[in-house]
């Protein structure tokens, strides 16, 4: 029969040892890369985001899906549920944080602008104090901590810690199906639209929804609101269709100026600036006179808008070709008369015409 004094030591012994268990102080493991993961991160500077994610040699280059590619790798390998390393836990949320900045447009445009904290007033107020209208135009109300947002708000508004972050990315965190990253957003922001998802195994639910137990239910306004767009995109052309009429305004022929080209042989002249003009008779050989002498306005009106256009390439031309003759040091004299020579004959006949440029 066992002593008391052993069965008091055993049960001592194995009481502690459920101590031990329960308050997490058994060894816990790490591979030789999530170890060698967690001291480098933690020789990071906390706002040396690019370094924490190991984007540093390419933070001039790296684009929105390089962030989130080292991310993923990075949260993997420094997650406290995979990684038993004493500081997994503070090297995760070095990762999250940096992600929280660089994944949203915004934040990541201040941090490479000023190199501080996008979220710490007083390290962008310093940064600033050099410019103080460097803030103007580029702020955003509501500010938000880590994964307040990509490209300028929307994919997650409220504020979240590092390891909800980790849980919305791969949908789910870990001891869940890894069906690829999930991404929850939201369009327009508004009420009655509907908030998707891609990758994952189900559908979300927003935070304010998810406390309120259900979604709100589609009314049929809200089904008016959503066809509108359509509505709009094949009434309006059939209603300008039914109120143009049809035969309010001739169509305008093909006409030549100055000198008649076969078939436009018809010869008539404008109103005011007596330009003479030609057109094809056999189009016009029912109209009637007051019709024809509105073609007489319009034929006018292309001739003016016809001359200015060829007037402003000559101005151009000669521009050009005075800022050719320049040179480096000095001007060229050859290049200067022939800029000088250079005629704008359509300018010169808008002058005789009497249209201002």
């Amino acid at each position: 029969m066992p002593s008391a004094t052993a069965s008091g030591a055993d049960a001592s012994g194995g009481s502690a040892r459920s101590r031990d268990h329960n308050q997490g102080n058994q060894e816990r493991k790490c591979t030789p890369e999530q170890k060698a993961a967690v001291l480098r991160i933690r020789r990071c500077k906390a706002t040396a985001f690019y370094d924490i994610l190991d984007l540093e040699n390419v933070r001039a280059t790296c684009t929105e899906g390089d962030i989130k590619k080292a991310y993923r790798k990075q949260s993997l390998l420094t997650h406290p549920d995979k990684n038993g390393h004493e500081h997994a836990d503070e090297a995760f949320k070095m990762v999250s944080r940096a992600f929280g900045v660089l994944g949203d447009k915004e934040k990541r445009d201040k941090y490479d602008r000023f190199g501080t904290d996008p979220d710490s007033r007083f390290e962008s107020a310093r940064a600033q104090a050099g410019n103080p209208f460097a803030g103007f135009g580029g702020a955003r109300a509501g500010g938000g901590g880590p994964g307040a947002g990509f490209g300028g708000g929307g994919m997650w508004e409220e504020e979240m810690s590092p390891e909800e972050m980790f849980q919305r990315f791969f949908g789910g965190g870990f001891g869940g199906p890894f069906g690829g990253p999930q991404f929850v957003f939201n369009l327009g922001g508004n009420r009655g639209f509907r908030v998707h998802q891609m990758g994952g195994a189900g559908p979300r639910r927003r935070p304010r929804e998810a406390a309120n137990g259900q979604e709100r239910p589609q009314t049929g306004w809200d089904t008016l609101i959503s066809l509108l767009p359509i509505l709009f995109l094949f009434i309006f052309p059939l209603l300008s269709s039914i109120f143009s009429g049809g035969d309010s305004q001739p169509s305008v022929p093909p006409m030549v100026f100055d000198a008649a080209q076969p078939p436009l042989t018809l010869h008539r002249v404008t109103p005011k600036l007596d330009i003479d003009y030609f057109i094809d008779p056999a189009m016009v050989a029912d109209w009637s006179d007051y019709k024809l002498r509105q073609l007489d306005k319009e034929a006018e009106v292309m001739f003016s808008r016809a001359l200015r256009r060829h007037c402003e390439a000559e101005a151009r031309t000669k521009r050009d070709l005075i800022d050719k003759a320049q040179g480096w040091f000095f001007p060229d004299p050859e290049k200067l008369k022939i800029a000088d020579q250079f005629e704008m004959k359509s300018c010169q006949r808008m002058d005789s015409l009497g249209i201002s440029r």
